[in-house]
């Protein structure tokens, strides 16, 4: 498991992560996204998460760790509920409830993955960055979630009919995860937060709006099949309305064979700015 996804336990279902080591000087959503999942597991015996629910509450530093408190809500015979508050100096940045479920036998069916370009013939995300940075003569920042994956867009971001914005982006971590399955479900879970606000500002460039405050207010995600977060997985997301302030985002993730292993719903801030 990366080192920035890692929870020390303090006692008492109470844990400690470290801060992410970006330039970014908020805490990336998908850190704690990530820490959340890894702080639940961490009291939950030998099975894995199908489920999480985050809402965000308020906007962590990115530069100092995070606490979490767990608190067990549920175990049962198959299922194990887990609720958590992620806090710095005792400011909420979130609260989430997790569902833990050991699978059962039933029916299956899943929607196509279509044609993508291979992820080996695409550029890493980081290096393009880096080089248009360079270009413009100015020192690339160091982004928390490219330092721990590597993301590659199969394809500009597009606008289709009526501005609904697709993007399919491949990732994979940096490092072998060994065979921990909440190393890898955390690995995804911190992946799944990249990009999707971005989806949402691209609309409304696309429809001629101007500048925009935004911010991820909540995540889910759903855990279908297990996965190797080591191996490349395409995230296809979509951005499918914007209204009142807030626009929804949806994402699917698929294994580099076309099997889908978790489904992702994020819902963000995307609002005039306030004088």
């Amino acid at each position: 498991m990366h080192p920035q996804l890692q929870s020390e336990p303090l006692g008492g279902d109470r844990f400690e992560s470290p801060a992410g080591g970006g330039d970014e000087r908020r805490t990336f959503g998908g850190l704690v996204i990530a820490q959340t999942l890894v702080a639940a597991a961490a009291t939950v015996e030998g099975r894995p998460c199908h489920s999480l629910h985050l809402l965000f509450t308020g906007a962590g530093d990115g530069a100092r760790p995070v606490t979490l408190a767990v608190e067990r809500l549920r175990d049962g015979r198959a299922f194990a509920a887990r609720g958590v508050r992620a806090e710095q100096d005792a400011k909420l940045l979130a609260s989430a409830t997790l569902s833990f479920h050991d699978g059962d036998e039933g029916p299956r069916h899943q929607p196509a993955m279509g044609d993508v370009s291979d992820p080996e013939t695409l550029e890493d995300q980081r290096e393009t960055r880096r080089r248009n940075a360079e270009a413009r003569g100015r020192p690339a920042r160091r982004s928390v979630a490219e330092e721990l994956v590597d993301a590659r867009p199969a394809e500009s971001l597009s606008v289709q009919g009526g501005q609904e914005v697709r993007r399919h982006l491949w990732f994979r971590s940096r490092k072998p995860l060994g065979d921990d399955p909440i190393s890898h479900q955390a690995l995804i879970a911190f992946a799944s937060d990249m990009g999707l606000v971005h989806l949402q500002l691209l609309a409304n460039n696309a429809a001629g709006g101007g500048p925009l405050d935004s911010a991820s207010l909540d995540h889910a995600i759903w855990f279908h099949r297990p996965a190797r977060a080591d191996d490349w997985l395409l995230h296809v997301q979509h951005a499918p309305v914007a209204h009142g302030g807030r626009g929804l985002t949806l994402g699917c993730i698929y294994t580099q064979g076309g099997t889908l292993v978790a489904s992702v719903a994020q819902e963000v801030l995307i609002r005039e700015p306030r004088p």
